[in-house]
């Protein structure tokens, strides 16, 4: 037994026999042992390095690509409104214009100051109501050289109110303040006449007539005070203490120069043909812009006019601001 025994101990220690050849290995393939889990990992063929079972590689991938597109877009087309040459026309064409006396009264005076117009008419004046600074403007144009021309202004009785005569050509813009050759202001209420003349060297006159003007309203100032004068039948009817349908619009812009003006007084004259009829005009009047303002205890008075024989269209109101 203990024969047997030893002989397997001396066989179990017998070195193997390296003289046979063993087979060539695979080079495609290398295994490595990790030192923790003694198993072994394929390595690629790469020599990257090994990834673990059970784990994933992270990595980028790019993809290139390209295709031709053909746009159209119908672009809209834009025209300008504006001519350029619309100037030079309208004195080529020789343009006419027509003039109406209802467009003249609604436009406002702020959105069209003035006009200036491709002719030699007159200017009525732009107002809301109360015609503010120059009465007139006229326009002359002429095609040749003048040697002196004149402005003759005259009333609905022909007589002349304002003549203005100068040597030469005219200028762009004649304007008249609505004063006499006294210098005092026009009576509102009246129908005004305008003609313009003009003679070249040899004396030949050029008459240009203008269109009647009537005045209805004025603002100006006089002497160190402010003056709102506005014709009576503007307000009250004729011979009564009626008011007219558009009354409230003159006392409405009188109220706002009253305003706009006031430092100590203002006071309200009427002028009519009868005593009892100023007086009564006079304080409704008086009532009215009372109605529209606050002012000072006594800072609005009143001053009843009258002259025996006035024709109605020259009563008027006016009232003097201070």
């Amino acid at each position: 037994m203990h024969y047997l025994l030893l002989a397997l101990l001396l066989v179990a220690q017998t070195p193997p026999d390296t003289s046979k050849k063993t087979p060539a290995a695979d080079t495609s393939k290398q295994t490595t042992v990790q030192p923790d889990t003694a198993k072994e990992v394929p390595i690629e063929e790469t020599g990257t390095t090994p990834t673990p079972k059970g784990e994933h590689e992270l990595g980028i991938e790019e993809i290139k690509a390209e295709e031709r597109l053909k746009v159209e877009e119908l672009k809209p087309q834009f025209f300008p409104m504006i001519d350029p040459y619309e100037p030079i026309n309208s004195v080529l064409k020789l343009e006419k214009y027509v003039f109406d006396d209802k467009i003249f009264n609604t436009i406002d005076s702020i959105g069209v100051p003035s006009h200036y117009l491709h002719s030699s008419y007159l200017r009525t004046p732009v107002v809301d109501r109360l015609v503010r600074g120059d009465v007139l403007v006229f326009l002359p144009r002429f095609e040749r050289n003048v040697a002196n021309w004149e402005l003759v202004v005259s009333n609905s009785l022909g007589e002349t109110v304002r003549r203005v005569k100068r040597k030469g050509n005219p200028p762009s813009i004649i304007s008249w303040d609505g004063r006499d050759e006294n210098g005092t202001v026009i009576n509102t209420g009246e129908v005004y006449d305008f003609t313009f003349y003009a003679y070249d060297a040899v004396g030949n006159q050029t008459r240009i007539p203008g269109r009647p003007q009537r005045i209805p309203g004025l603002l100006y100032q006089d002497t160190g005070e402010w003056v709102v004068t506005i014709a009576g039948d503007e307000v009250f009817e004729a011979r009564t203490t009626r008011m007219m349908p558009d009354a409230k619009r003159w006392l409405d812009e009188a109220a706002n120069v009253i305003k706009e003006k006031f430092k100590s007084e203002a006071v309200v004259y009427v002028y009519t043909e009868r005593e009892d009829l100023s007086s009564e005009e006079c304080q409704k009047v008086v009532s009215e812009i009372q109605a529209r303002l606050v002012l000072p205890k006594d800072a609005l008075k009143s001053a009843p006019r009258f002259t025996p024989g006035l024709q109605p269209k020259f009563s008027k109101i006016e009232i003097h601001i201070r």
